[in-house]
């Protein structure tokens, strides 16, 4: 379909452009898809696990009545099996007579069963992705990769976690508002990730201090702070490193240069700005840090964090010195790459 350009300002309808990308890729869907999507996706499943269960019965009936002379009347009647003359028989003889269908019959029913539960994951991601645009009130009309839309959907039909379909539904929620947001090989990284480095990760990313476009989690001063108190141990980065989330090295530092003017350094973290103020001329200040990969770095976009508050003042007590005055806001808006935040500035305590 051709997609409709809002006011002529390169802006889209997300829910239209979803529809396209999804249609274009795996199949017609309409509007009206998402406005019944409220369906428990659970009473569904349970629903063709009982067409299966009496698909079952009825094949074991027709093979039983087939040999009425041996076992009696037996029949499919009322979702159920009718018995109307059980006879005992041998066991070599029940097996005999529940034959399995045919080679051909059972391939099909294998295929018809995996592409359906291929497609149902399909529509559950593409209803996760749904949701996480409803308010936004346009996006960029710039279409999405076609080698990254066939990747992403290969990827998607054999999600059947309801948790990780709900974050691959971000990634493509996020990717049309800003193409090329995720890279085909975060992608493939994301696709081998179990339920535990998914959860560790979440943890971990939650203490991401941004600056730039680069994330780093602080080890502060206080250097049992977050293995103490939020449980975030060697375990943990160890595991990140292996899978690529982290970069590796132990002995990495965020520095702050020595310059000849005053400057200053913007960091943010949930919803919170930290804004340090150096004065010209201090000398170069060095934080031990764990650096996020790019792939780190695009996957903690899905994360909504909420660092705790504790853990930031450490952060803070790390860069300020008498040369260096670090205060703090909360986030109001982002606009483009300026940050609209609350004033005045408060003291870290």
């Amino acid at each position: 379909m051709k997609l409709n350009d809002v006011l002529g300002l390169g802006k889209v309808f997300p829910i239209d452009k979803l529809i396209d990308i999804v249609s274009n890729s795996v199949g017609k869907i309409s509007k009206p898809y998402f406005d019944k999507k409220e369906v428990d996706t659970k009473a569904y499943e349970i629903e063709k696990l009982a067409e299966a269960r009496a698909k079952e019965m009825k094949i074991i009936a027709m093979a039983v009545k087939e040999n009425f002379q041996l076992t009696g009347g037996i029949e499919y009647k009322e979702d159920k099996l009718s018995i109307s003359s059980p006879k005992e028989l041998p066991i070599d003889t029940l097996q005999t007579i529940l034959i399995n269908p045919p080679l051909e019959d059972r391939t099909q029913e294998r295929l018809n069963f995996q592409e359906a539960k291929r497609q149902l994951n399909i529509e559950n991601v593409t209803a996760f992705a749904a949701e996480e645009l409803i308010n936004e009130p346009t996006v960029t009309d710039e279409p999405l990769d076609e080698d990254w839309t066939t990747r992403f959907f290969k990827i998607a039909e054999e999600v059947s976690n309801e948790e990780m379909q709900a974050l691959w539904g971000k990634i493509l929620a996020g990717e049309i508002k800003q193409p090329k947001t995720y890279s085909l090989r975060t992608l493939e990284l994301i696709r081998n990730l179990s339920k535990l480095e998914a959860k560790t990760f979440m943890k971990v990313a939650n203490f991401a201090v941004k600056y730039e476009n680069a994330n780093f989690l602080f080890k502060t001063n206080d250097d049992n702070l977050l293995r103490n108190t939020y449980n975030i141990n060697y375990r943990d980065i160890a595991l990140l490193i292996e899978i690529g989330l982290i970069q590796p090295g132990d002995f990495v530092s965020y520095q702050i240069l020595q310059q000849a003017t005053d400057n200053q350094r913007v960091f943010t973290a949930g919803n919170v700005v930290i804004i340090a103020k150096v004065k010209a001329n201090t000398p170069t200040i060095q934080m031990p840090v764990n650096v996020f990969t790019n792939a780190g770095n695009e996957l903690i976009k899905l994360i909504n964090s909420n660092p705790p508050f504790d853990y930031l003042t450490s952060v803070a007590k790390s860069i300020k010195n008498e040369n260096v005055d670090v205060k703090y806001g909360h986030i109001l808006a982002w606009e483009g790459n300026n940050i609209k935040h609350t004033q005045p500035l408060q003291e870290f305590i």
